[in-house]
């Protein structure tokens, strides 16, 4: 683990070639960011228990739009494109949940599935995502530290410890990219957008966009509160 910003390392060629799944409808992990998870379906307490027993690897995924009549099977359709985390944490509740904290290690592409337990497993290709050239990396850097120090995006951005992203030096853009998308993007298909973008500058780009237009509907909002409020009932002219 990065002692100086808390990340822990990406991938590893120690891992396994099987790697517990946990495919959901409605959550994306990213690299580097932290998903706090509840497990209560038996298959997956028996996955939450392997994983501890081992390398504490979990593949998260997010299924594909009609998987409702296959979710309590080991076929419904997944997003080829998916991210390992390692479990931080965890919390075995006396009924036989649990509780645990999934941080991102690595994006990843499944390559095989394995559906001889209870729940699926999945082999992995990593995928790298090399970080642009150093004074095309300091320029995005900049645009979007500057787009989150203005106005009312950059009062949220300082309680929420935002900009505290850019002064970890060990953090490389592409993963603090991810953080940052990981609080920003609230819908998972966009989410889901973002983690199979390899290119850097190209998530670079559409992060600086999102926090743009939310730069803009946070000075809109702080607009129309300070309009003092219209008159009722309403002035009609007279004719």
């Amino acid at each position: 683990m990065d002692e100086s910003c808390g990340f822990m390392n990406q991938y590893s060629p120690d891992w396994p070639q099987w790697i517990p799944l946990f495919p959901l409808p409605n959550a994306v992990l990213l690299p580097k960011a932290i998903l706090p998870l509840h497990i209560f379906e038996p298959r997956y307490r028996i996955m939450t228990a392997d994983a501890l027993s081992g390398p504490r690897l979990i593949a998260m995924a997010l299924l594909k739009p009609g998987h409702e009549p296959k979710y309590h099977t080991l076929c419904a359709e997944i997003h080829p494109i998916i991210c390992v985390g390692r479990i931080l944490r965890e919390e075995l509740l006396p009924d036989g949940r649990y509780n645990f904290l999934l941080q991102g290690l690595t994006r990843c592409k499944v390559t095989e599935e394995n559906k001889s337990l209870k729940y699926r497993r999945v082999s992995v290709e990593p995928i790298y995502c090399p970080s642009p050239p150093p004074d095309i990396e300091q320029a995005y850097r900049a645009e979007l530290r500057r787009y989150l120090s203005e106005g009312p995006i950059g009062e949220l951005a300082e309680k929420a410890g935002w900009l505290d992203l850019f002064n970890c030096s060990e953090l490389s853009l592409s993963d603090m990219l991810d953080v940052l998308a990981s609080m920003l993007l609230q819908c998972p298909d966009e989410k889901q957008e973002f983690l199979a973008e390899p290119d850097v500058s190209r998530r670079a780009k559409r992060l600086c966009a999102v926090v743009s237009c939310l730069s803009s509907a946070l000075q809109d909002d702080a607009t129309a509160a300070k309009r003092p409020p219209r008159p009722w009932p309403p002035i009609y002219l007279s004719n």
